[in-house]
Parts: C-alpha cells; sequence; structure tokens
C-alpha cells in the first residue's frame, strides 16, 4: 500500500494507492504449485510402469505384480496429497480421501514385499487398493470448485476402478486378461493424474489474470 499527499480545492489530502498485482501476487502464494507439479509427475510415472507392464508379453507374474504395486503406491501419494490440499465439500470428506491414501500405500507395499505370498491372494490386495482409489475419485469428483469436464473424467475413473475391483474380487476373469485390465485400469487414471494437474494450472492462472 501507498500513501501520497496531495493538494486538492485548497487543502491538503492522503490517498492510499494499492500496488499493481497484489491481489494477483496473493493467490500466486496460495495456490498449491506443489500440487500441479505433483499430479502431473506422478501420473507420468504411473502413465510410463503400466505402459511397459502392457508392451512386455514376457514379464514374469512377479515382475507385473511389483510394477502394479508401485503404480498403486503412487497413487497413494496422490491420494494423500489431494486430500490435503484440494477443496472438498466437508471436513468428512477430506478425511476419507486422506485415509483411504495410506490403505492404497499399505496394500502396495505389501504387494511389493510379498509378491508370491499364498497366504493372502495378490489379486485382492489389489483389488481392494482399486477399489479404494476408485471411492476417493468419486470423492474428489462431488468436490467444489472443479470444473464439470474435470468431475466426469473423475466420477468416470472412480466408476472403473470400483467396476474392475469388483471383477477382480469375483474372479469373473482369468489372469491374463485380469492384469490387462487392470494396467488399463492404472494407465487410464495416471492419465486423469495428469489431466487434473493441467486442469489445477489453468485455474490458477486464470485466478492470477484477474
Amino acid at each position: 500500500m501507498d500513501i501520497r499527499c496531495h493538494y486538492q480545492y485548497g487543502k491538503w489530502c492522503l490517498t492510499t494507492i494499492n500496488p499493481p498485482n497484489s491481489n494477483n501476487n496473493k493467490n500466486k502464494m496460495n495456490s498449491p504449485r506443489w500440487l500441479q507439479f505433483l499430479e502431473v509427475g506422478l501420473g507420468a510415472i504411473a502413465v510410463i510402469i503400466t505402459i511397459v507392464t502392457l508392451t512386455y508379453p514376457g514379464l514374469t507374474t512377479q515382475t507385473i505384480i511389483r510394477l502394479v504395486s508401485i503404480v498403486l503406491l503412487i497413487i497413494g501419494f496422490e491420494r494423500i496429497a489431494i486430500g490435503i490440499a484440494f477443496p472438498s465439500p466437508s471436513k468428512s470428506y477430506r478425511l476419507a480421501d486422506i485415509g483411504l491414501g495410506p490403505l492404497i500405500i499399505a496394500l502396495a507395499i505389501v504387494l511389493i514385499s510379498f509378491p508370491q505370498s499364498h497366504s493372502v491372494p495378490q489379486i485382492a490386495l489389489g483389488a481392494l487398493a482399486l477399489l479404494f482409489n476408485g471411492i476417493s475419485k468419486i470423492i474428489q469428483g462431488t468436490g467444489k470448485d472443479i470444473p464439470r469436464w474435470s468431475k466426469v473424467i473423475l466420477l468416470g475413473v472412480g466408476t472403473l476402478n470400483i467396476a474392475v475391483s469388483v471383477l477382480a474380487i469375483m474372479h469373473f476373469l482369468q489372469e491374463s486378461a485380469l492384469a490387462r485390465s487392470v494396467s488399463i485400469t492404472l494407465l487410464i487414471t495416471g492419465i486423469q493424474m495428469i489431466t487434473s494437474g493441467v486442469g489445477i494450472k489453468k485455474k490458477y492462472s486464470k485466478s492470477h489474470a484477474k
């Protein structure tokens, strides 16, 4: 704020002048730029890993499980970040989003550590992780200040995750077909993460221009 003194109509007057772009700078400080880079970066890593699982049919089952688990681990961290920084309809929605992230991370760590364990089927653990991710995506899709196109994508990706998780739990698909379905679902999820990051960047770029 700049205070200036000038002589007008036979008396001295004080005026205050706000510096240009002061509101923009404030908005810029409040905008979660780290969330933009996190969404795009983690989404790109998820896409690359899932493409590897889809384009190299000679990979062993153990390797595929570990690669898919790494993608789930990435998604878990992304869910926690979204729950912390992204606007939600209510506090309970935000807490649910933050709570589902660690569950996904825990399941991914178990799959990475014990890819050939027979005590707990890997398919069941992966299906639960997909289920939690789908629920979290749908919760995010009901958040405030989200563009309509982003809502549609989030709700669609969330529904897809839940549908594939149900197919995995009910054993409706063969193991090879199920592995490919999970990889495709995670590929779509990675692409959605990238588009969400770009959408956040555009949103705050517009707010800075105001």
